[in-house]
């Protein structure tokens, strides 16, 4: 049953998919036009097919990478710092930008969930010319409470933690090594849908006092992984840091950016979307979809659609299998559930509670999304229709 949909929809309406992508009403906020196409794909469409996107070419990447250039100073060790993961978006940034011939600091966040093969991606690309490593290993302790907090918060989003982390780590280091620029592999290529209602955001720091304050535990557990929105402002403007991101610059296709690492860097393969982490691949491919009825592959698929990269048909046919189908269940539960310091049985019973909402806690959502409208009012930019926009 999908307990996420049946207590949490906005909206009390009858199952529906769209008759062009894969998404459906596992998004309580989809919208459907009178020919059943929903919002998602049309906006995603509109957006690559129907704007400025449609003249990208290499010479996008040469303009921003020789930009960076300009702005080197005897003062600044390194021009970029990219945070890597071992995954194939944030490889591929780390080895355009390499070949660009700029100064990197690879920084990776390690929260003690890496796979094996993760960890030699990693060392095969810090072993490039030009590139420097900066490792942040988490308090375990601290960090395994944040994540068990989340799970028996009843919120569908537990990677929140993680997500949260990242942008502190890469913010403190880039700032204690004199580095402006920060490097993203975050791309509309293959990230180009994703349902607002899914998550929420980790900036907001009274949701995460409340999660804390509901379970009986001190926030200041989650200090060292805490990026709210005074954190967000404070390096933008204090410090004057800015992302950007190389892939949205061309036309990246991640088949073609997976064989020239495999050619160049003897990089391998992980496992699904995001499999790098073996925390991540538990949230997406058992938990989310059990407890919450989540599936991210129909977002990844319908983005897959949206780029001709797969038919419709085909993304139908891979939905009819479980996520978590091809995997031992029962190993997979039993490690994640021993790393965290329950019994599996004590896992298994946590998933079986019906899920909550980002709305079923305080939460800033009201006042920060008119502060990021405000904001993107000053900087001419379109407003957001949600909080993360």
């Amino acid at each position: 049953m999908n307990k996420f949909l049946k207590t949490n929809s906005t909206k009390n309406r009858p199952y529906q998919i769209c008759v062009r992508c894969v998404m459906d009403t596992s998004d309580p906020w989809i919208e459907f036009d009178s020919k059943g196409i929903c919002n998602h794909c049309k906006a995603y469409s509109e957006k690559i097919f129907n704007s400025d996107d449609s003249k990208k070419n290499n010479e996008d990447l040469v303009d921003m990478f020789d930009g960076i250039k300009k702005l080197r100073n005897k003062k600044t060790k390194y021009d970029v710092a990219i945070g890597i993961s071992g995954g194939v978006d944030s490889s591929y940034v780390t080895y355009l930008a390499n070949q660009a011939g700029l100064k990197i600091l690879a920084i990776h966040m390690d929260n003690c969930w890496d796979t094996p093969t993760a960890i030699k991606n990693i060392n095969n690309l810090i072993s490039l010319k030009n590139v420097e490593y900066h490792c942040e290993v988490l308090d375990w302790n601290n960090f395994k409470t944040s994540q068990r907090t989340l799970i028996e918060s009843g919120l569908p989003d537990i990677e929140l933690p993680t997500d949260s982390a990242i942008a502190a780590v890469i913010s403190r280091v880039s700032v204690k090594y004199g580095i402006k620029t920060i490097l993203s592999g975050g791309n509309y290529s293959s990230e180009g849908i994703l349902p607002a209602a899914w998550m929420y955001n980790p900036k907001d720091s009274l949701f995460i006092k409340s999660i804390f304050k509901n379970a009986g535990k001190s926030n200041a557990i989650f200090k060292e992984f805490k990026f709210g929105l005074r954190d967000d402002f404070k390096f933008r403007f204090l410090y004057k840091l800015k992302t950007l991101y190389p892939l949205n610059s061309i036309f990246y296709d991640k088949e073609s950016a997976k064989n020239i690492l495999k050619k160049e860097l003897n990089w391998q393969i992980y496992g699904g979307k995001h499999c790098e982490c073996l925390y991540t691949k538990f949230c997406q491919l058992i938990y989310q979809p059990m407890r919450h009825g989540m599936d991210y592959r129909r977002a990844h698929l319908s983005t897959d659609i949206c780029n001709k990269r797969i038919s419709r048909k085909e993304a139908i046919d891979i939905l009819k299998v479980a996520p978590w189908e091809n995997l031992d269940l029962e190993k997979e539960l039993s490690f994640i559930a021993n790393k965290l310091g329950y019994e599996t049985s004590e896992l298994k019973e946590i998933m079986n509670q019906p899920g909550l909402w980002y709305k079923d806690y305080p939460n800033n959502e009201f006042l920060l999304g008119k502060i990021y409208n405000l904001y993107r009012f000053l900087t001419g930019r379109p407003l957001a229709k949600s909080w993360w926009g």
